[in-house]
């Protein structure tokens, strides 16, 4: 089901992405079993023995055990999965503006990668859950979310710029430069205009920057799978004798 994405039809478009985006959050889960989640018990410990006596016979809620298997690969498979559902619904939204499936398809993953994940990670980088004061929370999640909103509104503008200057017949390299510095710029006044993270942060730099960067990688390779994955399938599809004898 999964090798067949026809990208003419939406219910096609969302199912692939969903099933690809199921596909990149189990691997992104693989890597971090591997490079995040030693980071995170690291954290945790550090923050357990500077707690002390207090910590010490409080019941977990979900057991570690649980978080680092089964609860971090199904979130990041349900995670994936809603992902791909948005990815489906750029990819649709640029259908007139960007034929090209397979070029249509980077663009819808570039764009939401840099909104989701870039953007926010550039301005407030993710650190391990046990750092950060519980009261800050709603704050820091407010902060998060406006950088998703200016990243994802400047990348889908990006898109729009560049559809029109390729239709005015400006050269791939004028157009990259312009369409560029209409994204950047603007994003960095929003980056010098937005507060700091409000928590100070209390574990050494090696290993929060570390988790950091795994946590990047990691999200990283979700979207990969999903922008590369449906934009082969969806291009092989359209090359396919199936498309040549579909009816209308």
């Amino acid at each position: 089901m999964i090798g067949r994405i026809d990208p003419s039809r939406p219910r096609s478009v969302a199912l692939g992405a969903a099933l690809l985006g199921m596909v990149g959050g189990l691997l992104a889960a693989l890597l971090l079993s591997f490079v995040g989640e030693p980071r995170i018990q690291q954290a945790i410990n550090i923050e357990i023995a500077r707690a002390g006596q207090s910590a010490a016979g409080q019941p977990e809620i979900v057991s570690r055990s649980v978080q680092k298997g089964v609860g971090l690969f199904a979130a990041y498979a349900l995670s994936g999965a809603a992902f791909g559902l948005l990815f489906a619904v750029v990819f649709w939204t640029l259908r007139r503006s960007r034929p090209d499936v397979f070029r249509r398809a980077l663009v819808a993953g570039a764009v939401l990668a840099g909104a989701l994940t870039v953007a926010p990670w550039l301005k407030y980088p993710p650190n391990p859950p046990a750092v950060g004061d519980p009261d800050t929370l709603a704050r820091r999640q407010v902060l998060y979310v406006t950088v998703i909103v200016l990243a994802a509104g400047w990348g889908l503008a990006g898109a729009a710029l560049s559809t029109r200057l390729r239709a005015r017949g400006w050269p791939e390299g004028r157009r990259t430069v312009a369409v560029a510095a209409a994204v950047v710029v603007p994003m960095g006044l929003a980056f010098a205009v937005l507060p700091g993270a409000p928590d100070p942060v209390t574990v050494p730099a090696t290993l929060l920057w570390s988790f950091r960067l795994a946590s990047l990688s990691g999200n990283l390779l979700l979207w990969s799978v999903i922008a590369l994955g449906f934009g082969v399938l969806a291009s092989d599809f359209e090359r396919s004798p199936v498309v040549s004898t579909r009816s209308p």
